[in-house]
């Protein structure tokens, strides 16, 4: 006979049309009823898992925490749910859902003695391709998400075991029509071809399991009370599944570019913060530890997602800043620690300043940079020429761009290029050159580096064609044309499956030399969309194989999506999800895009765009989109209503467009800049230059290094399909490992040896 495992549930969400404070009172009380409906249904079992929740139990309502504890170890309340809480899944890096596995079990753990195996994921937009080997990897061997739905995406079976691309699986359910408000007919009409799993409960912002729900499931014969583990046990899926599963509610990728954008730089603060920290010998686990429950917290779906009101985001921002904060004292601190004791190249009084800089990616950093110096008033004011000289006596020139105050002889701004050893530093003396500092002349509408040439149109703007002087191929046809859509969508787009098709035209301005010289020519484009304004500034590096393009928009269009669209020659790409890459072809809707996009003939790096489309020949990487905050469209809008809008006022952001090269060594370099540390002349026993980390051979994606209880734990991923063989020197130590392909391998640093230990940093049994 058909069983129906029942799971009695809250789904619950810490932040979403109200506040945190708001939602803690709710969950008290949730509590409250879940743990009273145990008295008076004895076979009921509840299930809820969201560590930080629990955290607010424990520091207001201790009793009410010990019970839930009692009932936990009776096995009446179940942790379904090994995670910290439920993120978005796309948006954020690989080591973010790493984190959130080793801090949600290691909360378990020590607060209920025990892990989870299953993780909910109810209400995330979608779940990405490498999700399976992370859970896994965590403890976690079952999966239970609700979207994307039926008419998102086809299943032959609610039922399935999902593969990663290391072949690593999770047996998964699809929890159809969860939290039903008629239970009684749900169960009377499921066609589920065998024993079914079925969410009970209340969701959003609070709730337990009423009665009247535990008496329908009482009065069933079918019907029995579980828990997800124990459905998950005694089942086996006979079906399986590769790839994302990805909702077509695609609102979420592109609103509120600031909460997104201020992720990813979170991210990398604090891993930046791990890696000098660890190079200092700095024990500052206590304050990392709180910077990552922040960012992990403010990963929650409808937060990252741009799902929220307006009121809510400015908590979400106070809570990322505060982990930005954190983590970067712990860096700048840490490497300045190190600092003082390099020996400089400088010497008193030929030299003012030293130029340390400090790559904490684990490639080495090969490209531009920037410094800026003070003169006044340790110095007479100087305006003319500079350059860097390393200790072998190496020079580097210097362009000298505009500086970021604008009191002339004050400081001075420069550009330069260089090498930087990965998780290391070099160190440079500067040297006043005194020179006149003069601007190359620049021939619009085509501009010519060592290169590439780039041929714009005078008529509008736009860059029309990108060609690689030595071979004379076109590598880019029009490219970064700036074209707005009418989005009649709701915040999510549950209403639509896509933009409206009309383009429109923002009217061009003009063109403005803002740099150039022997390294590097800027050009600022100007466009207006009735009272918005957008500037366009295209970055051509000398010698380089990419440029860059920042992009400023102060924008007044309501309802309104603002793209970047470049034409392509196929519509087979590869684009970035969290720890790997996934191949896609033609998209109408926007779909997420982590740090980079590659078509065939280019890589698009960005540091503040998330979602993109693929369709009619071209690719628009979307930069803004301005829905109502918290529309769910359940009625015809009122005009005379004063709405907040997402993403109305100023916006910036970053592109690159490479033309070689690996794409996550660009992606580091790219969004994680060197760190440069302005120091005067003095003695030390640190060489010039060094390197706490490096790959000698072999090919690998350093996602975490950092300390841990029983020393450094260095973690690996392979994002080639490949098996690599790798040599590589940490902390003065060489060591050899194997990793294959799509693999994530996570080592506990050894005197002698590497051993491999969980993404929970534990032995592997």
């Amino acid at each position: 006979m058909k069983k129906y495992y029942m799971i009695g549930n809250t789904h619950f969400d810490p932040v979403w049309l109200w506040h945190w404070d708001e939602a803690m009172s709710s969950i008290r009380a949730t509590f409250r009823s879940a743990l009273d409906r145990m008295k008076e249904y004895p076979d009921f079992i509840y299930s809820f898992c969201t560590p930080p929740v629990f955290e607010w139990i424990k520091k207001t309502d201790p009793e009410l925490f010990e019970e839930i504890c009692q009932r936990v170890a009776e096995g009446r309340w179940d942790l379904a749910e090994g995670w910290w809480l439920q993120p978005d899944c796309y948006l954020a890096s690989g080591e973010s859902y790493i984190r959130q596995g080793y801090y949600g079990q290691k909360y378990l753990k020590e607060n209920f003695g025990k892990y989870s195996e299953c993780v909910f994921n109810i209400d995330s937009f979608g779940h990405s391709p490498m999700l399976p080997q992370i859970l896994r990897k965590s403890g976690i061997k079952y999966y239970c998400f609700v979207r994307p739905e039926r008419h998102h995406l086809a299943l032959e079976d609610p039922f399935f075991r999902w593969e990663s691309p290391d072949g690593s699986a999770v047996f998964v359910y699809r929890a159809e029509n969860c939290y039903s408000k008629n239970l009684a007919h749900q169960l009377e009409t499921d066609t589920t071809p065998h024993d079914a799993l079925i969410v009970y409960g209340i969701t959003d912002h609070g709730g337990a399991p009423t009665k009247k729900l535990l008496d329908i499931i009482c009065s069933n014969e079918n019907t029995l009370f579980s828990t997800l583990s124990g459905f998950f046990r005694i089942h086996t899926p006979s079906s399986s599944r590769t790839g994302d599963l990805i909702t077509g509610d695609f609102g979420v990728f592109s609103n509120y570019v600031k909460i997104k954008k201020g992720n990813r730089i979170a991210e990398y603060a604090a891993l930046n913060a791990e890696r000098a920290s660890l190079i200092a010998g700095r024990n500052e686990q206590i304050t990392l530890d709180s910077c990552w429950k922040d960012i992990l917290f403010n990963q929650f779906h409808d937060i990252l997602g741009g799902a929220c009101t307006k009121e809510a985001y400015t908590v979400a921002e106070n809570m990322m800043g505060r982990a930005v904060m954190s983590a970067d004292e712990i860096k700048h601190f840490s490497l300045q620690s190190v600092t003082r004791q390099i020996q400089m190249p400088g010497k008193n009084p030929d030299n003012p300043w030293n130029i340390v800089a400090w790559n904490l990616n684990g490639t080495e950093y090969d490209g531009y940079m920037e410094a800026e110096v003070q003169w006044m008033h340790e110095f007479d004011p100087y305006t003319k020429g500079l350059c860097l000289e390393d200790s072998d006596g190496n020079r580097y020139p210097c362009q000298i761009i505009r500086e970021l105050s604008v009191i002339p002889g004050f400081r001075s701004r420069f550009l330069f290029k260089a090498k930087i050893p990965s998780v290391g530093y070099k160190a440079f003396k500067l040297i006043q050159t005194h020179e006149e500092v003069s601007k190359a002349p620049v021939s619009f509408p085509c501009v010519e580096t060592d290169t590439f040439s780039f041929l714009f149109s005078e008529t509008d703007g736009t860059l029309l064609r990108v060609t690689d002087k030595k071979s004379g191929k076109q590598l880019l046809g029009k490219a970064l044309v700036p074209v707005a859509y009418r989005d009649q969508g709701d915040t999510w787009c549950f209403n639509t499956s896509k933009y409206e098709e009309e383009p429109i035209h923002p009217q061009f301005l003009g063109v403005e030399v803002i740099e150039s010289g022997a390294l590097l020519t800027k050009l600022k484009v100007n466009y207006r969309l009735n009272e918005s304004k957008l500037s366009l500034y295209y970055c051509f590096y000398q010698d380089a194989t990419y440029f860059d393009l920042e992009y400023r928009v102060n924008w007044e269009e309501k309802h309104t999506v603002l793209k970047l669209e470049t034409a392509v020659n196929s519509y087979q790409h590869t684009v970035s999800v969290p720890a790997g890459s996934i191949q896609r072809s033609e998209n109408a809707a926007d779909m997420p895009m982590g740090a980079w996009l590659q078509t065939d003939t280019a890589l698009f790096l960005c540091d503040s765009a998330f979602a993109y489309n693929m369709h009619s020949g071209k690719l628009g990487i979307t930069l803004l989109r301005s829905p109502i905050f918290g529309d769910l469209r359940l009625d015809q809008l009122d005009d005379s209503i004063d709405y907040d809008f997402i993403d109305l006022g100023v916006t910036e952001g970053r592109m690159r467009i490479s033309f070689a090269g690996d794409p996550c060594a660009h992606t580091d370099s790219f969004n994680n800049r060197p760190t440069m540390i302005i120091e005067s002349n003095h003695s030390g026993s640190l060489p010039a230059q060094n390197s706490y980390l490096q790959l000698l051979s072999g090919h690998a994606y350093v996602s975490a290094f950092k300390q841990n209880e029983n020393g450094c734990i260095l973690r690996l991923i392979e994002t080639s399909g490949e098996t690599q063989n790798i040599t590589l020197t940490a902390l003065g130590r060489t060591y050899s490992t194997l990793l294959s392909p799509f693999e994530i391998k996570t080592l506990q640093l050894c005197e002698d040896d590497l051993i491999e230990v969980s993404l929970l940093e534990e032995p592997l049994s």
